[in-house]
């Protein structure tokens, strides 16, 4: 179900991306070893894909922290590469011998004629540009790899001049050659070869409009904001410097200047803001475009002065490295799904057509799809990532292995549910999840009325009276009236109102005692009328109710014999009816002329009002509103961890992020509920789940709980968000440019009226029962002269 986190395979008619791919392995080399590298970059360029291949960087043994993560969360299928480098992996990173496809045999099936020339700059070994034109443009051998073209090792007069006008180029290098190299669109480098035919880069966000009032953390904003605008500063001999600017090419592509090396000596005003100049840095959103200045072997406070001087900023390289999307052919297409499986043919004619040259090479390609749905993500997780011989689902889509390019045949694809996907990402960090018992309550209403959305038409302060009053045990009024008095008795006493107040809560006066299932009041159709106040508004919301089994209408019966009363449900209506009390048989229960009938409330409602989890719905439905286009992998409204056997806390919604974030949120139906326990409580929840952010949630207008906003934090520490009713009510929950919506606002008794008096006015105006007609609504809204 759309926004929720749960057990539902994927079924029905989906929107999916695919995209074939040769299998992507991140090499590792010895960070003290520069041959290792020449040597990897130089079978990469001749690799099919193999420019879109990470170079990884082994320091002392282990791979460096930056580097771990991008193995778990990014597109990577495995670890190996030409040299046998030991370093111990990340959970679910397997290692593995590439099996890299020679791009000459793919290149061969394009007449020489109609290729754009091939430029391959020479550079002395000493020169200290040799190497940063390698990860930048990359190498080109005269003779391909004898191990990448015959299992025995032998090449038989193959040259890349027979196949492509390769122009060989003595140069010396110069930031002035290099930038004129990288303007130049005709000619194509060693890197553009090896992925030809494959779309590889990541375009810049041109959705990015900088940090904004947004009160939450943004791991990745700096990256979202650099693009492509990075130079990479390489120390002499510094094999990290030159992997992390083969890297950032990898992520960004070749199309464009940047990311760009410069050796240490180089780095000037002048050289930086050379590469400032529109052009050469890429303009983006509203505040992309900024260049940044990193380096792997040097702190940024090494680089921060002449990186102002030009107009940079000087950050670590941990914030902006990142991989990239692998070099791949993608399209678009409908799917049918049935309980989360789905038959593909995942490779195109077009693609049968452009791989047709291998067919006749000693092997194939290893080729894998990547397969995701648009309307259901996938988090980037280790423990997403699978077991070796099991389903993967790296990176946020499912990856499937081509069996074969002779034969047109279908494969099979998997998508896990939900629920799954959130089990996995809480087994990462070593728990276990299972339903709360309100949980449970709050997920069967949303069933109940066929998704969040519905639940919209709950957030209506007076109809949340009326619903605790009708799933009240009898005789809540005489107990509330034996409290007014206990009150004014012990105010004669001369006890102080604060610690009357303070017991009277501790002991419970205002917490609702709901009826067991079968109990409850019955009220009449005019109770409804006098909360909405308007006739048309009770009947819309009413009808909706009954329908979804939040309301059950009955009839009250009086047997003539004993006078027992009974309240009888609709499908019991009809007479003759049995008497409860004596078991006579009432043949005549109803009056002649009339037939009264009152509600109770449904037990999915009842459920939710027992179990106290009605806040927990207004939270999730707003939370899923405001974040479902920004990440949002589902919602959950009550969840057990635990670490092993022991339960460690308790979420009253929880957030599961494409990321693979989790967010805690603990909901109160009063303020009083707020506490430095429950504070302490969240903060180890969210402490176990790493989570980024956490919200506290309270069911009452922000006027009335100021003391609410002593529990708030915010950055640079991990922030607590806050919301009230204030936010809960609203009807739609937008980030908007330069906007919070968790800011603190507290509205008025005249907005709050205002706000009711439009829940009421959308009653009046929607068949809540029938299907949204946005057709209607915005053809027929128009003014029509």
């Amino acid at each position: 179900m759309r926004g929720l986190l749960d057990t539902d395979l994927l079924s029905g008619t989906h929107e999916i991306t695919m995209r074939l791919r040769p299998e992507r392995a991140a090499r590792p080399v010895d960070a003290g070893h520069l041959g290792q590298l020449r040597k990897e970059i130089i079978r990469l360029c001749q690799t099919w894909g193999g420019a879109g291949q990470p170079i990884l960087p082994i320091v002392g043994g282990e791979v460096p922290p930056a580097y771990v993560r991008l193995l778990q969360v990014e597109q990577v299928d495995q670890v190996g590469g030409l040299h046998d480098v030991d370093a111990q992996l990340p959970y679910r990173v397997r290692r593995s011998a590439p099996r890299d496809f020679p791009v000459i045999v793919i290149a061969d099936s394009t007449p020489r004629d109609q290729w754009r020339p091939v430029h391959v700059p020479t550079l002395d070994v000493d020169d200290p540009w040799e190497l940063i034109y390698a990860a930048t443009l990359g190498v080109l051998p005269e003779v391909p790899d004898p191990a990448l073209m015959d299992p025995r090792g032998h090449v038989d007069n193959v040259r890349f001049e027979q196949i492509m006008p390769v122009e060989r180029q003595r140069v010396i290098g110069s930031l002035d050659d290099l930038l004129q190299r990288l303007e130049n669109r005709q000619p194509m480098s060693p890197r553009m070869v090896s992925n030809i035919g494959l779309a590889a880069g990541q375009e810049p966000d041109t959705g990015y409009m900088g940090r904004g009032a947004s009160p939450l953390p943004q791991p990745y904003g700096l990256r979202r904001a650099a693009g492509p605008n990075i130079v990479v500063v390489v120390s002499p001999g510094s094999v990290e410097d030159l992997a992390l600017l083969w890297n950032l090419r990898a992520a960004h592509g070749d199309g464009r200047v940047m990311p760009i090396g410069l050796p240490v000596a180089a780095v000037t005003e002048q050289a930086l803001k050379e590469l400032r100049q529109p052009g050469r840095a890429s303009m983006f959103g509203f505040q992309g475009g900024r260049c940044f200045v990193t380096s792997a072997s040097r702190d940024p406070s090494q680089l921060a002065d002449v990186a102002a001087s030009a107009g940079m900023r000087a950050v670590a390289y941990e914030e902006l490295l990142t991989f990239g999307p692998p070099p791949g052919r993608g399209r678009n297409d409908i799917a049918q799904w049935s309980e989360g499986q789905a038959q593909l043919a995942v490779v195109s004619e077009a693609d049968r057509e452009f791989l047709r040259p291998t067919r006749n090479f000693w092997r194939p390609p290893e080729l894998v799809v990547d397969v995701s749905v648009r309307d259901q993500l996938l988090p980037a997780d280790p423990t997403m990532r699978g077991a070796e011989f099991g389903l993967r689902f790296q990176a946020g889509s499912a990856q499937v292995h081509v069996p074969s390019l002779r034969r047109l045949e279908t494969v099979a694809v998997h998508m896990p549910s939900t629920w799954t996907s959130f089990a996995a990402v809480a087994q990462s960090r070593r728990l276990r999840v299972e339903p709360s018992e309100p949980g449970l309550a709050a997920e069967t209403l949303i069933r109940a009325i066929g998704g969040v959305e519905g639940i919209r038409y709950l957030t209506h302060r007076p109809l949340i009276e009326l619903l605790y009053k009708l799933a009240e045990r009898s005789g809540m009024a005489w107990w509330k009236d034996r409290w007014t008095r206990t009150h004014r008795e012990l105010r004669a006493l001369g006890v102080p109102e604060e610690e009357i107040e303070a017991a009277a809560v501790r002991l419970g006066r205002d917490d609702p005692a709901i009826a067991p299932p079968g109990e409850g009041r019955a009220l009449p159709f005019s109770d409804f009328l006098k909360v909405f106040r308007k006739r048309q508004a009770a009947v819309n919301w009413v009808v909706w109710a009954e329908r979804h089994h939040l309301l059950v209408r009955g009839a009250t019966v009086e047997c003539p014999a004993c006078k027992a009363k009974s309240w009888l449900p609709m499908a019991s209506v009809p007479p003759p009816v049995a008497c409860p009390g004596c078991g006579r048989s009432i043949v005549q229960p109803y009056e002649p002329e009339v037939l009264k009938f009152t509600y109770r409330i449904g037990e999915a409602l009842r459920r939710v009002l027992e179990t106290d989890s009605l806040g927990h719905l207004l939270a999730l439905r707003w939370l899923v509103q405001l974040f479902e286009r920004h990440g949002l992998v589902g919602a959950h409204p009550g969840v057990n961890f635990f670490c092993s056997d022991k339960n460690i806390g308790e979420a009253d919604v929880v957030l599961l992020f494409a990321d693979g974030s989790l967010v805690p949120v603990e909901v109160k139906r009063r303020i009083a509920g707020v506490d430095l326990r429950m504070a302490d409580s969240l903060d180890t929840l969210s402490d176990a789940l790493r989570a980024p952010y956490d919200i506290v949630a309270v069911t009452q207008p922000a006027r009335d709980c100021p003391e609410l906003l002593q529990f708030a934090h915010s950055l640079p520490d991990r922030p607590r968000l806050l919301l009230t009713d204030d936010q809960l009510h609203a009807e739609h929950a937008i980030f908007m440019l330069n906007s919070d919506p968790f800011a603190w606002e507290p509205q008025d008794e005249n907005a709050q009226k205002t706000r009711q008096d439009q829940f009421v006015d959308l009653l009046v105006r929607d068949q809540l029962t029938a299907p949204l007609d946005w057709v209607s609504e915005q053809l027929l809204a128009c003014d029509p002269s």
